[in-house]
């Protein structure tokens, strides 16, 4: 594979803040320790901020301008306390938007426990069919726990647009129905100002390739979550060529069984030229827009 052209974005409004050991700092076994969660005004400062929480073998992200945040995801069951307290900590109040990716465990399994603990404005997700509907309990807790509140639903539809504040968010996909739930990943492009991030969800090269062919317009973007925890099943080049990131986010579990990042990835990443930061080795990394230049801070 020849290596891309960079795209020489030296105006980019983004400065990364790159969180080692996030605000809590990392335990032993790798799982941010909520035990003391302290709140600060640090990301209060008007500007939008983009969180890659780690959630270990999960994705979560949180975007948030003020206290008002769209979140992406939750991690599994086991990190509804994680996420909810660096929310917290974040001086965040109200969840605007949810965006529930896919029904998979370690995109969902918290969801509910987190939104209990925010006000919450809208959901979007995928709308699924007699082909991929799950049973399992999680997706019916969930889906339960949205009839009960009343919370207002939106289905994930191709341009759709949705906005808060300063954040500006494009529903990509899924753009058709398919039985595997990887597949039906809501993929979205926010913005801010002139920063652009790429979210994948698990989507893999089947709905990626249906994207590419129905997206005409510009779909480039400063950072980029890789798909479905850097696997080798998300790696297609057409797109994410069209993506052109300078930077790569991969969320994944330390020693995880599925062996993520796979090499394949890892190598589309090195040849395009992109920085990549892994949860699993760097523990949650933000990111700010800003009207400066595109600076890392250590």
């Amino acid at each position: 594979m020849a290596k891309k052209k960079r795209s020489g974005k030296t105006s980019l409004l983004l400065i990364i803040v790159l969180i080692i050991v996030s605000l809590f700092g990392l335990g032993e076994s790798g799982v941010i320790d909520t035990d003391t969660p302290t709140f600060t005004n640090e990301y209060l400062d008007g500007e939008v901020y983009v969180h890659f929480i780690d959630v270990g073998q999960g994705s979560s992200t949180l975007i948030q301008q003020g206290k008002n945040a769209v979140l992406i995801d939750s991690g599994l069951s086991e990190y509804g306390e994680t996420v909810s307290d660096f929310i917290t900590s974040c001086g965040v109040e109200t969840l605007s938007y949810v965006i529930a990716t896919h029904p998979h465990n370690d995109h969902i399994g918290s969801i509910t426990e987190v939104m209990d603990n925010f006000e919450v404005g809208e959901i979007i997700m995928p709308e699924l069919s007699e082909i991929n509907t799950p049973t399992t309990r999680v997706y019916e807790n969930f889906i339960d726990y949205i009839i009960e509140r009343d919370i207002p639903v939106n289905a994930a539809q191709f341009n759709d647009v949705y906005s808060v504040e300063d954040i500006n968010i494009r529903i990509l996909g899924p753009v058709k129905q398919n039985k595997d739930l990887n597949n039906m990943s809501v993929v979205c492009r926010i913005t801010a100002g002139d920063s652009a991030f790429m979210f994948l969800g698990d989507a893999e090269t089947e709905e990626l390739e249906s994207i590419n062919k129905y997206c005409s317009s510009d779909i480039s973007s400063d950072v980029l979550l890789m798909g479905h925890h850097g696997s080798s099943t998300s790696v297609y080049e057409p797109f994410l060529d069209k993506v052109n990131a300078d930077i790569a986010v991969i969320s994944c579990g330390k020693n995880n069984s599925y062996n993520h990042p796979h090499e394949e990835a890892l190598e589309y990443c090195e040849e395009s030229g992109m920085d990549v930061y892994r949860t699993d080795l760097d523990g949650t990394v933000s990111f700010r827009c800003t009207q400066t230049l595109l600076e890392k801070v250590s």
